[in-house]
């Protein structure tokens, strides 16, 4: 109850508590462990031939699924592509490694997770820098892919950052979304992704796919909080990690009820 108080009306609190979150993240994870921070992604249908993964990946499935999910939309040959909120680094580490783009940059408001990344990953073309998701310190049309997940509810003026993705991304660039919201905001949130002026290619609602993931990773998570955090802040961090469920229902969601959905957006020679 006070997670969705907070999220529909405090943004700034809230995004403040979370900053704290993620950096407290950094602290306790001396064996990095924590490679990414996504509630991720399971196949539904059992006759799927699920994805092959290298040994280091296999730990961090449901998660990597969910990159991947996002990822198969589109050709990645010769592209420069920016991840907004990178979080701990491993899903621009898959990205890069699996679809092979031109380069990736990571930008994140955490100054700990930017420096895990710099020291964790040595992959070519592949680096990232501290910076506000609202305010990025880009050129303009300076990218061909923006990807944001499971970062922008946390974002005090979501609109700014929206009007950040238009601006860096070239003509005809695509902007790969996924994120949840509460019942009571998603006219709200239609209203702002209509308003970017981009071209909406697909838009799927994957939240019996997270569930699904949350399900069957809920042991390791479990595990996870166990070992690293005080026993004091058990219930927040397992809220956090979505093994209470994160309020997400499969269907139509209700008052307090969160859906999960992922877009393909285009930008237009136009804009």
């Amino acid at each position: 109850m006070m997670n969705r108080w907070l999220y529909t009306h405090l943004p700034s609190l809230r995004q403040v508590l979370t900053r704290i979150s993620y950096e407290y993240v950094s602290i306790l994870d001396k064996d990095d462990t924590v490679l990414f921070m996504n509630f991720g992604f399971a196949d539904l249908d059992p006759g799927t031939k699920p994805l092959e993964l290298p040994p280091e990946d296999e730990k961090h499935r449901y998660e990597v699924q969910l990159y991947h999910h996002i990822a198969t939309s589109i050709n990645w040959e010769g592209l420069e592509v920016l991840e907004v909120s990178s979080g701990r680094g491993g899903g621009s580490c898959y990205i890069k490694r699996h679809f092979q783009p031109k380069s990736i940059i990571g930008v994140d408001f955490s100054s700990k997770a930017v420096s895990f990344c710099n020291r964790y990953y040595l992959v070519d073309g592949l680096s990232f820098v501290q910076g506000n998701a609202e305010s990025l310190h880009f050129p303009d049309n300076s990218f061909d892919v923006v990807i944001n997940v499971e970062a922008s509810s946390y974002y005090p003026h979501i609109e700014r950052f929206f009007s950040n993705v238009v601006r860096v991304l070239r003509p005809n660039g695509y902007f790969l979304y996924a994120d949840m919201r509460y019942a009571e905001e998603l006219e709200v949130w239609q209203t702002q992704l209509q308003s970017t002026g981009l071209e909406l290619l697909s838009e799927e609602d994957i939240t019996p796919n997270v569930i699904r993931a949350l399900a069957l990773d809920r042991e390791r998570r479990t595990k996870l909080i166990q070992h690293y955090v005080p026993k004091i802040l058990y219930r927040p961090f397992a809220e956090f990690s979505g093994i209470t469920g994160a309020g997400l229902v499969p269907g139509p969601p209700s008052i307090g009820e969160r859906t999960y959905r992922s877009y393909v957006f285009c930008k237009k020679k136009t804009l």
